[in-house]
Order: C-alpha cells, then structure tokens, then sequence
C-alpha cells in the first residue's frame, strides 16, 4: 500500500489538553518510521480530535488511546463510527470484546488459565478473602482503581469495592500471587497471529497504599528476555482462542503471563485495544507491525 495513510490513534496529555498535545508513547514514532520506510504516510492523531477526517486514512491502528476506559461508551461509539469510513486495527468487534475484562471469563471456558478471579456485580454482596488480593474494576487499564490487600484491610477493601459497585462497575478480586513480587510479569506480544518477542515487567502493586493516581506511570519493564516454553504455550494458547473467536489473526496482540503457586503460567491480561509493544526493545517489531497494518 504504497502511499497509504495511516492514523496512528493516541490519546491526549490530559482530558483537557488540545487535542494536538499528545500523550508520550515510545512505541508510536518507531511504528511512523517503519511505516515511512514501507511507503506509508503516517500520522498521529488524538482519538477524540473533533478536526480529524477519518474516511482519510486507509488504516487506524490504535496504539495509546490509553483513557478510553475512562471513557468506554464514548470510545466505542467512536470506533464504530471511524469503522464505518476506514480500516481500525484491531477491529471493532475485538475492541468490544476486550475493554471488559470479563473477556477471561470466555478464555476459562476455552481452557487457558486464568489468575484465580471472583466477579462481584454492582448489587452482590461480597466479602474479602483469606488471602492476599488486588480489586480493580473490569473497565480498566493501567492499574486505574486497582490497589492490593490483605485480610487485615478488609474494611478499606470493602469500601473500594463499594465504590466500584456504586459506579456500574463489574469488579474484580483477584488472587495475588506471590510469584509476582519474585519474577514480576513477562509480557508476550503477538504480531499478525506470530510471537514477536517478551519482556518482563517490575510488580507495580504495593501492600498500604490503596488506590493511587496514575499508576500507569510507575509500570516498568526490563528489557527482553526469552519465554519459557511453557509460558510461550500458555500465550500461544490465549492468542489462538483469540483468533479463533474473530475469524482471523489480530494485527497485534499481548499476553501478559504469571505464575500461579504451583510455578504454573498463567494469564493476567490479553491486551489486544491499544497494548505498549516494547517496540523500542525490539526494533526490528515495529517493521512486522508495520507490514501487517498495512496487510490487514
């Protein structure tokens, strides 16, 4: 697609900034210059600009629409909207799919594993479990309305997930698993249906802070490091039942993987909307995403 111009969809600074000033994102300029080198003309451009023309670009790959789950209904609509004028990668269906993190629920019943999770619904009554725990909302990103307990926190964890609940919000409990303030998380990215490469995540979550402001900002990851064979599986695995459900591989896909107490992978989160890539760690990723946005 030589010539083909490409909206590569980013979120702004802040709820109230111009729509020209973007958020940072490292991934975003490596995938631009892969997709100059192939002949594309990319641009990078606020979800929510009310200036964009979006029937003038061939694609729309998302890359940090990062407040989009502050935002669902709204984000939704406009993904339908910009699908009806040009190509958004990952599709719609997709999109709508995996913004409510009760997605694990279908990758359960497929036979991945999941961390162990309970559901709270906005009128169900709940109490806290015996064990170590993390609450966060099922409309989340970047550890937004997250915080990690123990019994001992019980009353403080209580009002989280009441306020969740107040909110709309499905919530989560899920175990914390004690692996993770070992080894952190490995991080597995999928490009056009292939494994590209991994890298391993720093834990973010700390015991007796509760929910912070801008959590996403603490997240760090340590450079590439090769899967196990196992975790490789496991992610291989969620991926597949991915592509099976849409009909099709995704242009880009991330696994993030944890291991259970018996040193079992598992999945935390399949993030296939608008995942950081680690391009920056793996240069030679942002040519395959590159081709396969505009192959999609």
């Amino acid at each position: 697609m030589i010539g083909a111009e490409v909206a590569v969809a980013c979120c702004r600074r802040t709820s109230t900034a111009d729509p020209g000033d973007l958020y940072p994102d490292l991934d975003a300029p490596l995938l631009c210059n892969a997709l100059v080198e192939l002949g594309a003309s990319p641009t990078l451009v606020s979800w929510d600009d009310p200036r964009a023309d979006w029937s003038s670009f061939a694609r729309v790959i998302l890359s940090s629409t990062w407040d989009s789950v502050d935002r669902p209904v709204e984000y939704l609509a406009w993904a339908r909207r910009v699908s009806a004028v040009s190509r958004v990668l990952n599709p719609v269906p997709v999109i709508e799919w995996d913004i409510d993190k009760r997605y694990q629920l279908d990758l359960a019943e497929a036979g991945v594993p999941i961390v162990p999770t309970s559901w709270v619904e906005p009128l169900q009554r709940w109490e806290p479990p015996p064990f170590e725990f993390v609450v966060k909302p099922a409309i989340s990103a970047g550890g937004r309305d997250t915080a990690r307990y123990v019994i001992a926190d019980a009353a403080e964890a209580s009002e989280h997930v009441k306020r969740l609940q107040q909110a709309g919000q499905t919530v989560m409990v899920q175990e914390y698993l004690p692996s993770i303030d070992v080894d952190g998380e490995v991080d597995l990215i999928f490009i056009h249906g292939a494994f590209s490469h991994a890298v391993q995540k720093k834990p973010a979550l700390r015991l007796g802070e509760g929910v912070i402001d801008k959590p996403w900002e603490r997240m760090a990851w340590t450079g590439v490091v090769p899967p196990t064979t196992r975790q490789l599986a496991v992610a291989d695995r969620a991926m597949s039942v991915v592509s099976e459900r849409f009909h099709q591989p995704l242009t880009y896909g991330r696994v993030d993987i944890v291991h259970d107490r018996r040193g079992k992978p598992v999945v935390l989160e399949v993030e296939l909307i608008d995942p950081y890539l680690s391009l920056d760690m793996a240069p030679q990723a942002a040519v395959s995403l590159a081709n396969a946005v505009l192959h999609a």
